[in-house]
């Protein structure tokens, strides 16, 4: 896809550029905002909320502590704890707890928000561009090119699929929540990247994990490009609470978003199959103050699925995965990389290029109604759809926090069924998933966690045979294609051998042990049963066990 024009050119009107430039008057508000719904509550239940969060951060400090904390943390806790024992002890305790309450959400609420700043951002994009370039070229590809042609070259890295064209329009009057799945730890600036460079859209606010922060150099960027910081460890209700405050209210604010429904990066290389509710209900919210203070802009969420040919981190998840499903029964059998593996990796390192695949799926609003050209929702029935009518009771907004419950599961459902269909399946995952289907059918009685740890000697394929499954289940998915239930994957046409030739080459190009490769005989093995299974598992949520018809396959 070529580049398309910026939307906005000037960065200084960007949205996010006018958000940041009254940060301060930001956090207060939602510092604010999260007191009021403290204060709605009995004293009792704002009594164990500090109790609890105090309790929680301590254990926090004491066992998991990170670089990117916030300065002076063990200091601030213990005088918190001092205030709150205190407060006990006088008379005015929900006064006294609220004073209390106070300092603690203006700690998170600072802590939490992002900034951005123009000369950074120019400056990031020309790093990016640079550090992608040469991560997707093979190393020397063009050494000395100029940064412009860079950017034309990575317009072939990075490819956009899918409803492009209608994220552009629905930026210009809408409100955008880019809501992607999540496989690595590159996702974050990959996306924000690509949507500025290749779709010509004004950069998103989004969530990041604080560790991300540990390191300086990153964390001097991401401070400065949008990024608000998550601190998964902490699960108080305090925290949750500002955090959702900060999300919901930066929307109401006009800041288009990115954030991760699955919340954090897919262990187990499978597109995610539920989304958490957290952020999603604050959509809900955010709607509904937005038709409350009288405004016409509508949050648009889009669903956007990445596939990766390689994903750095692919090994170490699924470790991650099996320990956590198979725990005492699952003992990793790790073998040191011989100097031959090493320098065939160097060599592809240095002679070979990757790509990245981002498919856009329909533009939703907070109810998972699509939206047209126009901004109008559209339900299934083809009527537009007024928004209010969702919050109205007796004629009037009302607050129902069971009824937005409900709505944020469905939207939930629909954001991940939407995942399924704009599953964009490439040559290496065809390969990947044939190869772990084979070894299954080979070694029957055998679970997940004993195939995983079997020996590469164990494989060889046939090839004949590899080649016939692969195109069976090729034909299967271009027949859920044409039902509309997958995005069309062109890059699986052709002849059969070649397609899946081209898939096991770029195939976790950036791993030292390859999944799956041929060897000096022509016979194909693995060196990698347990980042096969990751990039097998890209194809599972399209449920081909019960299409596939072994018996048309002798085995």
């Amino acid at each position: 896809m070529k580049a398309l024009s910026q939307l906005i050119e000037d960065v200084k009107n960007w949205p996010i550029s006018r958000f940041s430039n009254r940060r301060s008057e930001f956090i207060q508000e939602v510092s604010q905002t999260t007191q009021k719904h403290f204060e709605s509550l009995d004293t009792e239940e704002i009594d164990q909320a500090i109790a609890k969060a105090i309790y929680l951060e301590k254990q926090r400090i004491k066992t998991n502590p990170w670089t990117a904390d916030p300065p002076n943390e063990s200091v601030f806790f213990k005088k918190l704890q001092k205030e709150y024992n205190d407060n006990n002890l006088e008379g005015e305790k929900r006064k006294l707890h609220l004073e209390t309450l106070q300092r603690l959400i203006k700690r998170y609420a600072e802590e939490i928000g992002g900034n951005f700043n123009p000369n950074t951002f120019q400056f990031a994009r020309k790093i990016l561009t640079v550090f992608f370039y040469n991560l997707f070229h093979p190393v020397g590809f063009h050494s000395f090119t100029s940064i412009v042609k860079m950017k034309e070259r990575l317009a072939n890295k990075i490819l956009f699929k899918g409803n492009v064209h209608q994220v552009r329009e629905h930026f210009k009057d809408q409100i955008i929540v880019v809501v992607p799945t999540h496989s690595s730890n590159l996702d974050s600036m990959v996306i924000g990247y690509s949507l500025d460079l290749l779709v010509g859209l004004p950069a998103f606010s989004y969530g990041a994990g604080l560790n991300l922060f540990n390191s300086e150099f990153f964390a001097f960027f991401m401070n400065r490009l949008g990024a608000y910081k998550v601190d998964r460890r902490k699960k108080n209700k305090v925290y949750l609470q500002t955090l959702n405050d900060y999300s919901r209210l930066s929307i109401v604010e006009g800041v288009n978003s990115i954030f991760f429904p699955g919340g954090t990066r897919s262990r187990s290389g499978e597109v995610e199959e539920k989304a958490k509710l957290g952020l999603l209900s604050s959509l809900i919210v955010a709607q509904r103050d937005l038709l409350q203070n009288g405004s016409t802009k509508k949050i648009v969420v889009y669903p956007m699925v990445l596939s990766y040919e390689s994903v750095l981190e692919a090994r170490s998840l699924m470790l991650q995965h099996l320990k956590s499903i198979g725990q005492e029964k699952y003992t990793a059998r790790e073998k040191m990389s011989s100097i031959r593996q090493i320098f065939k990796f160097t060599n592809r390192i240095l002679n070979n290029g990757t790509h990245i695949y981002m498919t856009i799926g329909d533009g939703i609003d907070v109810f998972g109604n699509k939206v047209n050209e126009k901004g109008e929702s559209i339900d299934i029935h083809g009527k537009k759809v007024d928004l209010s009518n969702y919050y109205i009771a007796d004629n009037v907004f009302s607050i129902n926090s069971q009824r937005e419950s409900i709505y944020s599961k469905e939207l939930a459902e629909i954001i991940c069924n939407q995942y399924v269909k704009y599953n964009y399946i490439l040559p290496c995952h065809l390969a990947a998933y044939t190869a772990f289907k084979i070894l299954q059918k080979l070694n029957p009685g055998f679970d997940l966690l004993t195939l995983v740890q079997l020996t590469e000697e164990e494989l060889p394929l046939d090839h004949d045979l590899f080649y016939k499954v692969a195109d069976e289940i090729r034909n299967i998915l271009f027949s859920l294609a044409k039902e509309e239930k997958l995005i069309y994957p062109e890059m699986l046409e052709g002849e059969i051998v070649e397609v899946v030739k081209s898939g096991i080459h770029a195939l976790g190009i950036f791993h030292i042990k390859r999944p799956l490769f041929f060897d000096s005989f022509n016979r194909l093995l693995s060196d990698d049963f347990i980042a096969l299974l990751f990039y097998s598992n890209k194809v599972n949520n399209l449920n081909l066990d019960d299409k596939l018809i072994w018996s048309k396959i002798s085995l």
